[in-house]
């Protein structure tokens, strides 16, 4: 599951801005690589392309690095695959942050954006004890069309999120895996390419991921809640992303609170909405 969760996250960013109240004034184009948010972004590039994701999760948020160590074998390569799917190049990064780049730091939060022909790049960060680390991306999204990018994208969210087809699947499956029939629920409501992955796995490995995806996924009850308040539904022609929001109040510690996102990834087959993992 870590992969849908995070990405989740990344996906909601390519289509909104990344602060609602005030920025500081934005760092652009070369200025950006001396940063060091802009090192950093250029460290988890290279990470990503030489396919090092234990030292990447080094530069993660601390929720991210508390999931990699539980997470199983399988999810760990699933994920690692994503990121080398939809992360730029080093040098397509660095291209991008110099022809069209803007860093923008709000107290504790950042976010690098670069739009240009070619197409989009998206970062976010998150200080934590002092010390800026990742909390989405880098993430690329191809001007050609290819890929998350070549569907227009729908924002589904309220009471029609709570109605939506999609959402009553998702139910039927935590139903399922709070039960400990992940088999089964995969069986039922897996995509054909999660079904096939799943067989694929060894018996330790679909142990691991059972665990892991119920340690991440809350209940039915918390899920009905999360879609009435808290959750947004990305559909992109054939393929969707849940995103279930929950928000963390404000703390003396914490002024701005925080938020937590379990991100579900879904295709559709023949009609019907399935789990795409």
């Amino acid at each position: 599951m870590l992969q849908p969760m995070r990405l989740a996250v990344a996906a909601a960013l390519l289509m909104l801005p990344a602060f609602a109240g005030a920025q500081s004034t934005p760092i652009k184009g070369d200025a950006i690589l001396t940063h060091p948010l802009g090192a950093l972004a250029r460290k988890s590039a290279d990470l990503i392309a030489a396919g090092q994701f234990d030292a990447l999760m080094a530069l993660r948020v601390k929720e991210d690095q508390a999931e990699w160590k539980t997470a199983s074998a399988a999810d760990k390569k699933q994920w690692g695959a994503r990121q080398k799917e939809l992360a730029p190049t080093p040098t397509l990064l660095a291209d991008l942050v110099r022809k069209a780049g803007q860093l923008t730091i709000d107290g504790d939060s950042a976010s690098l954006e670069a739009t240009t022909s070619a197409g989009m790049l998206r970062q976010m960060f998150t200080r934590e004890s002092g010390q800026w680390r990742i909390q989405v991306g880098p993430m690329f999204m191809s001007a050609e069309g290819s890929g998350a990018a070549s569907a227009p994208v729908t924002r589904v969210e309220g009471e029609a999120l709570s109605s939506h087809p999609a959402s009553a699947v998702v139910l039927q499956y935590v139903d399922l895996l709070h039960a400990g029939k992940l088999d089964e629920a995969i069986a039922r409501f897996g995509s054909t390419k999660a079904q096939a992955e799943w067989k694929a796995l060894p018996a330790g490995e679909k142990k691991e991921s059972a665990a892991f995806r119920a340690r991440m996924l809350p209940k039915r009850a918390e899920v009905v809640r999360l879609l009435a308040s808290g959750g947004v539904l990305l559909v992109e022609g054939d393929t969707a992303t849940l995103n279930l929001i929950t928000m963390t109040p404000a703390t003396e510690k914490n002024a701005k609170g925080s938020s937590t996102t379990v991100g579900i990834p879904l295709a559709l087959e023949q009609g019907q909405w399935k789990l795409a993992q």
